[in-house]
């Protein structure tokens, strides 16, 4: 007790564990660890710890409470409830229960009993703040009583400075009436009356931030991370600002300094750490993770670290590995979690990317990293109804952020309500005008409205507010060609944001890609080796760099790179792919074929490597059982695409199975009616079949499409010769 007293919290823990070693019904002692566990933020073991109190305690009405708080965040309403109806049996007058009965009706969507058992509880404890707090958020919530609201939410503040909750809800309902100097002066009261508060420290700063005192919001964010540099949420308040806006320089800069001036402080040197992986500077990184390995190596954090420079390396299958052995270790490890996602998204395993997501989220609803994270899996999944309810959750958890109205909005507008995407994608904007992404989506929108100056403008507006934009410079690029504006311009445009982002790999990227297409095969290979200079993991340089060799006829080049890329990338399965498709083009069958296998047993539903290594496997004589199970893959991971369906035929029509081959085939042709190779298979199929007339036109089709001495022309030809 003495020691969770002075908030010596693992101290504490370890002696009321040690208690019920001796005793394992002391029902106190699994209360008091329950107590410690929830300071702490382990929610999975504190519920554990007051299950046993309940159950040895059955009167301890407090703990019930404590129970009953931590169902309802756990969205368990019901056995919220019966918490509450229990305590209220015991004491007809506890003001608590009636609180967390109002807390299960709001959630419920019942506000008006809600706001009557809360005042109801008010009426038992008249001087207890968080009541308070609680009807003021109720009557905030409806226009009709926002004025009530607030006024509750002011007492609060009168009666508890130290009330975070209600002054944090104050100063975003002075805000929304247009009052941020008032807004502002409740969050320096709150922050002089809770300095340890990260959050509202954080809110301080959007508040300065908004009112465009950028000085003042960097000093403040400084200073909080500064004070708390013994905790991770306050030593990356700086960073995430820093990562935010697109100032890693000086992010680096500034964390050297305060890791000198702050050498004990492990949250420091990972946050210190972070920023130098994002800068690129991995050297360094791996400098800090080594000093942090000597002198803190069982901390989960490190653990992180180890995980993010692997991953930076490439080595995503090391990287997770590493972290899922320490999730296991650490069941509550929110960074942990986090960067097990990350992990799981770089191997491609989405389904455990969304899962390490959606717990983070869960451990800490309002880290809008951990909202992001699980919003782009959604967005990759094209799972645009997880992405709407991950940006209710994120509103909910950070109601003046920007970002969750700019994910709804991408929702909105993928399933084509346009009107609703436009309308978030403004709030996002009044929320925070500097928000680029939200200009960006908007000029997109823009693009799709076919209102392409319009979309054009706004996509620079973008640009300006983040110079590092690659994906808003790509839209222009867009823009610009649907205008017809000559190839040169569209180049020269690229050239100019290259010049204010000199580091963006994937410019140059772009840039290779362009000039490329323009015919300047030379200047593309120097842009995609800029690109690759700048950043060896980004395939889509690989990609250009590769297309460039090629076009200068250096396809061994070409290939000796994508072999390079499979050696750092050894669990990367869309680069064995495209290894494979280019050992093909060399004409090294054998080569090709191991590739595509190696890009199977990484990632069983690769859908181009089944369909490439089923044709190959023909074409050499092999198994035909075998070709057929890759076939079969590649089309149920594309199950309309023409290029399955073709190879599945050929498989079929190989085996003698014409009828199977022909309903393939003839879906086919409809989706890509100018493909030579599937009128020829179409015609070969026919002409199995008996179908003479209909073979010699599918055939003639083949030989007209397919260029003059090409093999399929050839083939096509004998084919003929035979029919006739």
């Amino acid at each position: 007790m003495r020691y969770a007293n002075e908030g010596k919290l693992k101290e504490a823990s370890i002696q009321f564990a040690n208690a019920l070693k001796i005793d394992h019904n002391f029902g106190d002692a699994h209360y008091q660890l329950a107590k410690v566990y929830l300071k702490e933020g382990s929610y999975i073991p504190a519920y554990a710890e007051l299950l046993h109190t309940v159950d040895l305690e059955p009167n301890n009405v407090q703990a019930r409470i404590d129970l009953g708080n931590l169902l309802l965040a756990g969205h368990q309403a019901d056995k919220a409830l019966e918490q509450a109806d229990a305590v209220l049996k015991l004491d007809p007058n506890n003001a608590s229960a009636y609180s967390l009965q109002a807390g299960v009706s709001a959630y419920k969507g019942d506000h008006a009993t809600a706001i009557q058992q809360i005042q109801h509880a008010i009426s038992l404890k008249p001087d207890n703040a968080q009541f308070h707090t609680t009807l003021g958020l109720l009557q905030a919530s409806d226009p009709s009583t926002a004025t009530a609201g607030e006024d509750q939410l002011k007492k609060a503040v009168s009666l508890d400075s130290k009330d975070a909750t209600a002054a944090l809800a104050l100063a975003s309902m002075l805000e929304r009436k247009g009052d941020l100097p008032g807004a502002q002066q409740q969050l320096q009261a709150a922050e002089a009356a809770t300095p340890k508060n990260v959050v509202v420290r954080s809110a301080l700063a959007d508040v300065y931030l908004r009112q465009n005192n950028t000085a003042q919001a960097e000093q403040t964010l400084r200073q909080a991370t500064e004070d708390l540099n013994d905790t991770d949420a306050g030593a990356g308040l700086l960073a995430s600002y820093y990562i935010r806006t697109n100032q890693l320089p000086r992010a680096e800069s500034d964390y050297a300094d305060m890791v000198s001036k702050h050498p004990k402080s492990v949250p420091l040197k990972l946050a210190y750490a972070r920023i130098l992986v994002l800068n690129h500077d991995i050297s360094k990184a791996k400098q800090v993770g080594d000093d942090l390995a000597k002198t803190d190596s069982s901390l989960p954090e490190v653990a992180v670290l180890n995980g993010m420079l692997l991953l930076n390396d490439g080595k995503s299958n090391d990287a997770f590995t590493l972290l899922q052995k320490a999730a296991k270790a650490n069941p509550d490890s929110f960074a942990i979690k986090f960067w097990l996602g990350r992990a799981a998204m770089a191997k491609g395993d989405m389904n455990t990317a969304q899962q390490s997501f959606s717990d983070a989220v869960h451990m800490n609803p309002k880290n809008m990293e951990a909202q992001a994270a699980l919003a782009s899996v959604a967005m990759q999944n094209h799972d645009y109804s997880t992405l709407a309810d991950v940006a209710k959750s994120a509103m909910a958890a950070n109601p003046t952020a920007s970002t969750p109205y700019v994910w709804q909005g991408i929702a909105e507008a993928n399933q084509k309500y346009y009107d609703r995407a436009e309308a978030d994608f403004n709030q996002a904007l009044k929320l925070n005008p500097k928000d680029w992404e939200a200009t960006a989506q908007l000029g997109q929108l823009r693009l799709i409205q076919h209102k392409l100056p319009e979309a054009q403008k706004l996509l620079e507006q973008s640009l300006a507010d983040n110079p590092n934009n690659a994906r808003a410079l790509g839209l222009i690029v867009t823009a610009m060609s649907a205008q017809k504006q000559p190839i040169k311009d569209i180049i020269a445009r690229v050239q100019q944001q290259i010049t204010k982002a000199p580091n963006n790999a994937e410019m140059y990227s772009m840039l290779a890609n362009l000039q490329l297409a323009s015919g300047d095969a030379a200047g593309s290979l120097s842009s995609a080796q800029k690109a690759l200079q700048l950043n060896p993991n980004d395939s889509g340089a690989t990609m250009a760099y590769s297309r460039a060799e090629i076009a200068q006829g250096n396809t061994a080049q070409a290939v000796e790179k994508w072999k390079q890329w499979t050696q750092s990338h050894p669990g990367d399965a869309r680069g064995f792919t495209i290894l494979g498709s280019l050992q093909e083009a060399q004409g090294d069958r054998n080569g090709a074929i191991a590739s595509y296998k190696s890009a199977i047993g990484i990632q069983p539903d690769q859908a181009m490597a089944n369909n490439n290594l089923a044709n190959l496997m023909i074409e050499t004589g092999q198994n035909l059982d075998v070709a057929l199970s890759y076939a079969q893959a590649a089309r149920r991971a594309l199950p309309t695409s023409p290029n399955t369906a073709d190879t599945l035929a050929w498989v079929y029509y190989q085996k003698g199975n014409y009828e199977s081959a022909r309903d393939l085939l003839e879906d086919a042709t409809k989706n890509e009616p100018n493909d030579a190779t599937i009128h020829y298979h179409l015609g070969m199929t026919y002409a199995k079949l008996s179908r003479s007339s209909d073979a010699t036109a599918e055939l003639k089709k083949a030989e007209s499409l397919a260029p003059q001495n090409s093999q399929t022309a050839k083939d096509a030809q004998k084919a003929l010769g035979s029919i006739s």
